[in-house]
């Protein structure tokens, strides 16, 4: 413990905007429900847990939490997905792709500005995506994006993506609202160094306030492009960590709407007349990592007795009182079919690991200190001593403990696997050997070559098949044990109208455009 007290803070600051990195999660789509006539005006406020990690793709290292849903209401991507993965234009009017695959055309629109005043062109896109391509920037997201060799202009509205190779998920980048590397931002405010803290782009709110730790607060761009959007005047984000002050905040009519997990307000929201829920079912999942390079973690056979001895449905019952699904594969509702491979609990075959490696097992869990930390470690401690692994759980804060895992100074730790539209680049920055964002240190000859693989095979089928394998692979390596799936919970006033769902594998709110009203 005095180690991890005496580290420093510039460190923390450091990797915790490490943390924050976007790993990228392939999403977004415009709604085309509506909920009858839309209306004007109002304040839309809404609670979520995250706060803000920036705005600016290089200096924040990507968003979190309450952030990204603000800074893809002022910045916008080339193109949003539809319901059938189709590109919907945006920024972008039209992307066509050369015979072989490796060059790709995009239109832009024209007379499109940004919220200072500078123009929208081939200038703006090739501007943004050269800082992200560029390896001097150290962008740890890049690995996931590293098929695309550059971005040139061919014209004042026209840029061509030149590729390594055919790579099936480019278009899912394009449309990508979860990372702040596909949204444009203003050239200006990034070389003028204001867009980490006041972002400005052309979406259809403007960023007027950022309170850390307290609020986000987004105005009406009363010039959009896209006529007669957005219908609300204002958007307030209220960052509230605690579940206790977000089920509040919602009840007593300070807030419009709330973002939650927590089983019992999840139990009585879901009853209460006064409010819609939505469920958002997550391609991620909650897992422990184990840091597969440090003794004895380092030896397959604890990691596999670990993984016997974990028991992920009574985590779940007890935790989340089955609010939250139970998962076996990364890939989430893509892997429907097929062996996972998962290591299904069975303490006979864990104690029989533990005796043939022969040696006393001790570790530490480093969580965090909450409700929901302090039950896990609990947990944990439970299962793994009837096998007789010692486990000493650790509170500590968020910031600590992510200075421990990105310096590889843990033994356990909680974490989150991040989705996508397509799951090929998530699976290689969380299992590919020389990937930053492996955070496990998992290595393997064979996962690596099947990550290059599906990456570079442009048959649905056939990629479908290698990360099924890849999964089947990881899990009887059992780098990380699984936790629970991923799934949060909406809950808004009747008032509030046409809330886009997420489309599978996007997290946050579908589109750009935030065309929610308030009907009251």
């Amino acid at each position: 413990m005095e180690r991890i007290r005496k580290r420093t803070k510039s460190l923390k600051r450091i990797l915790f905007a490490m943390l924050v990195v976007g790993i990228l999660v392939m999403s977004m789509g415009i709604s085309s429900a509506k909920e009858g006539v839309p209306k004007y005006g109002g304040t839309l406020r809404l609670v979520s847990w995250g706060a803000a990690g920036g705005f600016d793709v290089v200096k924040s290292r990507g968003p979190f939490g309450l952030g990204a849903d603000a800074g893809h209401r002022v910045m916008e991507t080339l193109f949003d997905r539809g319901q059938n993965n189709e590109l919907i234009p945006v920024l972008g009017l039209s992307a066509t792709a050369s015979a072989d695959g490796k060059t790709w055309t995009i239109k832009l629109r024209k007379g499109v500005k940004f919220h200072d005043g500078t123009p929208f062109n081939a200038d703006a896109v090739v501007f943004h995506w050269q800082r992200i391509l560029d390896p001097e920037n150290r962008l740890l997201a890049r690995i996931m994006i590293s098929p695309i060799l550059s971005v040139e202009k061919t014209g004042d509205y026209e840029v061509q993506f030149l590729l390594k190779h055919a790579w099936m998920p480019f278009t899912a980048i394009l449309a990508s609202s979860s990372g702040f590397i596909s949204p444009i931002p203003s050239p200006k405010a990034v070389k003028e160094g204001a867009q980490n803290r006041a972002p400005v782009g052309t979406g259809p709110f403007i960023f007027k306030e950022w309170k850390s730790g307290d609020r986000i607060v987004l105005t009406k761009n009363p010039d959009y492009w896209q006529k007669g959007k957005p219908y609300l005047d204002e958007v307030v984000f209220l960052i509230m960590p605690d579940h206790e002050s977000r089920y509040n905040a919602l009840v007593s009519g300070q807030a419009d709407m709330i973002i939650t997990d927590w089983p019992t307000h999840v139990e009585k929201l879901t009853e209460e007349p006064d409010f819609s829920t939505y469920i958002f079912n997550y391609r991620s999942l909650t897992a422990m990592l184990l840091n597969n390079t440090k003794p004895p973690l380092n030896d397959v056979r604890v990691r596999k007795a670990m993984a016997l001895a974990w028991d992920q449905k009574k985590y779940i019952k007890v935790s989340y009182k089955n609010t939250t699904p139970y998962i076996e594969s990364w890939l989430g509702d893509v892997h429907k079919s097929g062996n996972t491979g998962y290591l299904n609990h069975d303490l006979n075959k864990a104690r029989a690991l533990m005796a043939e490696y022969g040696k006393p097992v001790e570790l530490e869990f480093l969580h965090t200190a909450t409700a929901r930390g302090r039950v896990g470690g609990a947990i944990v401690q439970q299962l793994m001593k009837e096998i007789g692994v010692k486990v000493t759980p650790v509170p500590l804060d968020f910031s600590t403990i992510m200075m421990e895992l990105f310096t590889g100074q843990y033994d356990m730790t909680s974490w989150r696997f991040w989705g996508g539209s397509d799951m090929g680049p998530s699976s290689v920055a969380s299992f590919y050997s020389k990937s930053p964002l492996n955070l496990s240190r998992y290595s393997s000859e064979e996962v690596d070559k099947l990550l290059i693989q599906q990456r570079q095979s442009t048959d649905p089928g056939a990629r479908e098949k290698i990360l099924k394998t890849i999964v089947q692979k990881v899990n009887s390596d059992a780098p990380f044990i699984y936790l629970a799936g991923f799934r949060q919970y909406l809950f808004a006033r009747k008032y509030v109208k046409n809330i886009n769902k997420p489309l599978p594998g996007e997290e946050g709110f579908s589109g750009s455009q935030f065309d929610m009203w308030l009907d009251k």
